[in-house]
């Protein structure tokens, strides 16, 4: 298992399936976005290796090495394993969404090889995902010309992509420490008051904007989600250690997000399983940065389980926003590892 999981052959596996199944029955996907994502994205990360030119942990410490044979000699960052295995995973979403939980694991299993072996550094299975996945989507939007109006019409991906980047933030802040306790209130109570301003007045133009991410076009009061997110993020901040805090933080931003992006593909409405365990490994990936793999397993887990099955109480919907940091953050605090 481990010769394979580093072998010339996965590679190769992971480059012929997608370019395989969507020239064998979506021609014109394979000409317009694989083909030309997979070139594009292995092009790009051998030029980021030699701009970069940053050495892979083994040649730092090579104690950590972790295999006998194909020892790679070139540079570090960003991994091709894992760029390579995000087209997989990204194009079984979109042609085959009932099998898109299937390409996150694969994703998963090899970007989580590459660090075990001691052969990248975390922010290098960052790089090789985040650069094939905005080189897949650009070709995307790209090849879908309606690509803008059916933003505009959606309201519920421009609200998911607005999470992905809010919840992005408010994580850079916290790590690098320029979020501290007393900075944070101070968000939150930014987002109360504009809450309670909503209710009252406010300018057009900044009540238009808001509107623009609500699904509900009238309102009692605006930006209700936002505000949810910030206070249980800022709970989490309080009751959990750093790294959980922040990890929680990523399984709300990351796990909802590729939830919807996956969901969108299929036809039919509402949670789908795929998605959501599809989003439990992209959201277990990101966190692996900051716990280990057992509690960064236990929190996209947790995060899965509460987007597939939509608590409630009574028939009332409890919002996500306020469970996902706590619960992912308590699941990770429990797990062990």
């Amino acid at each position: 298992m481990i010769e394979f999981l580093n072998s010339n052959y996965l590679v190769l596996a992971i480059i012929l399936i997608p370019l395989g199944l969507t020239f064998l029955i979506k021609r014109k996907f394979f000409l317009r976005i694989v083909f030309p994502s997979t070139i594009f994205t292995t092009f790009s990360v051998q030029v980021l290796k030699k701009l970069t030119a940053i050495n892979r942990p083994f040649v730092e410490n090579p104690n950590i090495l972790g295999v006998a044979t194909n020892v790679p000699h070139d540079y570090s960052f960003p991994s091709l394993h894992t760029a390579l295995a995000t087209i997989l995973a990204w194009t079984l979403a979109a042609i085959k969404p009932a099998l898109s939980w299937l390409g996150f694991a694969i994703l998963f299993l090899i970007a989580l090889s590459r660090l075990l072996f001691g052969l990248h550094y975390f922010e290098d299975l960052i790089g090789g995902f985040a650069i094939a996945t905005i080189i897949f989507w650009l070709l995307f939007s790209l090849n879908k010309k309606n690509i803008f109006n059916s933003l505009s019409k959606n309201v519920n991906l421009r609200r998911k992509i607005v999470h992905l980047f809010y919840g992005f933030t408010l994580v850079f802040l916290i790590d690098f420490n320029i979020l501290t306790r007393e900075r944070f209130l101070v968000i939150v109570l930014g987002w109360a008051i504009l809450l309670v301003a909503s209710a009252i007045w406010l300018p057009k133009p900044i009540s238009s904007i808001v509107l623009y991410f609500e699904r509900d076009k009238s309102p009692r009061v605006l930006a209700y989600g936002p505000f949810i997110f910030t206070v249980s993020s800022f709970i989490s901040f309080l009751v959990f250690p750093k790294s959980i805090a922040i990890a929680s933080i990523i399984n709300l931003a990351v796990g909802d997000s590729i939830n919807a992006l996956v969901g969108y593909h299929f036809k039919k409405e509402g949670k789908r399983t795929e998605a959501s365990v599809a989003a439990v490994f992209a959201s277990a990936l990101v966190c692996l940065q900051y716990v280990g793999p057992i509690k960064a397993i236990a929190g996209a887990a947790a995060t899965g389980l509460i987007e597939f099955t939509e608590p409630k109480i009574g028939k009332r919907k409890i919002n996500d926003n306020a469970l996902i940091p706590l619960l992912s953050g308590l699941a990770m605090k429990l797990a062990k590892g």
